[in-house]
């Protein structure tokens, strides 16, 4: 399984952006560390059961300069917990969250062709049907 960045659906991008969570009845914050467009890996000390589902916010531009920052709102669930790591696979995304999230992957993404090429073989979240 050398090839595994080749399996992936979506790129992931190196980012470290603020987020909050709710898990039951549960909120906090944590630090995500790359993003694609159908989740997130987080860095966080709490522990999340697997295929639990939640809810989500990925913080942009929380810097406190007085600019509100935008928000992109998620429901996922745990899928991959490797230490102090999380990964957290999206189920349903915002079309204004969407819209936010492919332009922080496009703005950081190493191969913008290969971006490109996923985003259109895919309608939002979910890969194309063939015709």
């Amino acid at each position: 399984m050398t090839q595994n960045h080749n399996e992936r659906e979506f790129s992931r991008v190196s980012v470290q952006v603020k987020v909050e969570i709710d898990w039951d009845s549960e909120q906090f914050s944590a630090m995500a560390y790359d993003v694609s467009l159908n989740g997130v890996r987080i860095k966080s000390d709490a522990r999340f059961d697997p295929e639990k589902l939640c809810s989500i916010r990925l913080i942009l531009g929380d810097d406190g300069d007085g600019v509100e920052p935008i928000v992109i709102q998620a429901h996922g669930c745990a899928v991959r917990s490797d230490g102090e790591f999380v990964a957290v696979h999206f189920n349903d995304l915002d079309l204004e969250g969407y819209e936010h999230l492919k332009r922080l992957i496009l703005y950081n993404a190493v191969d913008l062709e290969q971006v490109d090429r996923e985003f259109n073989a895919h309608i939002g979240l979910h890969k194309k049907e063939d015709d």
